[in-house]
Parts: C-alpha cells; sequence; structure tokens
C-alpha cells in the first residue's frame, strides 16, 4: 500500500479506497490536546510564575527545594520518559507542596490557547462521528480546560481522557506506549474495532505507534492540512469549517 505523507492506515485495509468506505460511515476520532486542539506556550510561563513567586519566601524556598531536590529530577525524568510534558511532570510533582502548587497552576493558565480551526472543524465532524481524547495532559490541567472552555468540550461524544490522567498514579500510562492506545480502546468498548479508530496527534511516533495498535492516525500538523487529509482518508470533504 503506497504511503500518504501525515496518513498512517490500519493494517486491516489493503487501499486507502478500501478505508474510505470504512471510515466515512464507521469512524470514531481519538484527539491529542497539545498541539492539536489547543496551542500550547511551553514551559516559559512556568518559568515567569517561578519568578513571581520571589516575594513569598515559604513557597519560594518550597520552589527551590521541589526543583533542585534529587526526586524531583527522578520523577522529572520518568514523567518525560514516558511521555509527558515537563510542565505536567512539574505540577504533578510540586503537588504535594501547597500553596506551591496552587501558585504554578495560577501562572500556568495562559500556558494553552484554543485552535479556533480545529474548534470549528469538530463541530463539523461531531455531528457525524464520535470524538474522544487521548492525551498526556495532566488531569489539573484538563479539568482547568474544561472550565475555561466548555464550548469546546461539549463538541466531545465523552470528554473525559481515555488513558490516565492522573499521573500521580503508579501504574499510568503514556502514549507511544501501546498499551495507552490498547488502554483507550478498552475504555471505548473498541477493542474489537481499532480499525475505526482515526488517532490525530502532532508527533510522528504517537501515530505510528497508534498504527501499531491497529488504529488508523493522522499526524496533526495545522487545522487546514488535516482537514485535507482528512477528507483523503474518508473519501469525502468534511464540510465548509470557516479555516
Amino acid at each position: 500500500m503506497k504511503k500518504v505523507e501525515n496518513i498512517y492506515l490500519s493494517s486491516h485495509f489493503a487501499s486507502l479506497e478500501e478505508a474510505q468506505k470504512t471510515l466515512s460511515r464507521d469512524a470514531f476520532f481519538l484527539f491529542d490536546i497539545h498541539q492539536v486542539l489547543f496551542h500550547c506556550k511551553g514551559i516559559a510561563p512556568f518559568i515567569r510564575a517561578f519568578l513571581k513567586i520571589q516575594h513569598k519566601p515559604l513557597t519560594f524556598m518550597q520552589g527551590v527545594k521541589a526543583l533542585f531536590s534529587p526526586h524531583t529530577w527522578k520523577a522529572l525524568h520518568t514523567h518525560y520518559s514516558k511521555g509527558n510534558r515537563v510542565t505536567e511532570a512539574y505540577l504533578n510533582t510540586a503537588y504535594p507542596l501547597q500553596p506551591l502548587h496552587g501558585q504554578l497552576l495560577d501562572f500556568s493558565n495562559n500556558i494553552y490557547t484554543p485552535n479556533k480551526a480545529m474548534y470549528q472543524l469538530l463541530k463539523v465532524l461531531n455531528k457525524e462521528h464520535a470524538l474522544y481524547l487521548l492525551s498526556n495532559i495532566g488531569s489539573a490541567t484538563l479539568s482547568r480546560l474544561k472550565q475555561e472552555y466548555p464550548d469546546y468540550f461539549e463538541l466531545m461524544t465523552h470528554a473525559e481522557n481515555t488513558i490516565n490522567s492522573n499521573q500521580s498514579e503508579p501504574h499510568s500510562l503514556w502514549k507511544p506506549q501501546h498499551t495507552a492506545y490498547h488502554k483507550a480502546l478498552r475504555t471505548l468498548h473498541a477493542s474489537h474495532a481499532p480499525h475505526l479508530a482515526i488517532f490525530v496527534d502532532d508527533k510522528p511516533m504517537n501515530c505510528k505507534a497508534a498504527q501499531e495498535a491497529g488504529m488508523n492516525a493522522i499526524r496533526f500538523i495545522c487545522a487546514h492540512q488535516f482537514e485535507q487529509d482528512l477528507a483523503l482518508v474518508l473519501g469525502k470533504a468534511i464540510g465548509k469549517t470557516c479555516i
């Protein structure tokens, strides 16, 4: 089967044309959040947050202690090696150190901004297809995003993360672990039909892992590119999405 750039077809299908016949009717979607549904400004807001708490000696010293302790770096390395964001890992590492965690959480509110073009596209997609989340995002951040952008998450068939969102759990699963994708399918009672899933993520390694788990995947670069590639996978235009 000829490979189409940014499209990772399940091995269940022998060709793109065969996939189109099935996916145009029966596909469901699993979306990453970071740099797909939401733009992310990275770790800079956390650095600014850390600097702003200098005038609060107790909180600042908690931050210094947390940041430079061997336990913190081991936890950060463990989280990050499993596919987690450093920002999320630090938030969860700082969680026991209140009010440090609260201060960082407050200052991190501007890390994520919604991808408005994707919002418009999801408004069209959810009329014919089920939409779910499959993200390494932390539970605290996800909860806050739901509160700040309820209209966005109301477009989801089910707005809970399909893999572990509580990153303090000892057996959390992370993309690109194959078990993370299998967990998502079990959560959706779709283990028998991974070929009906279309996973959307900005990282090639995550898309490749989804394909190896039996799913289809589309690598996300921008909303316009995604809409074009999605039209290829479904064999039809999605409709006017104001992109």
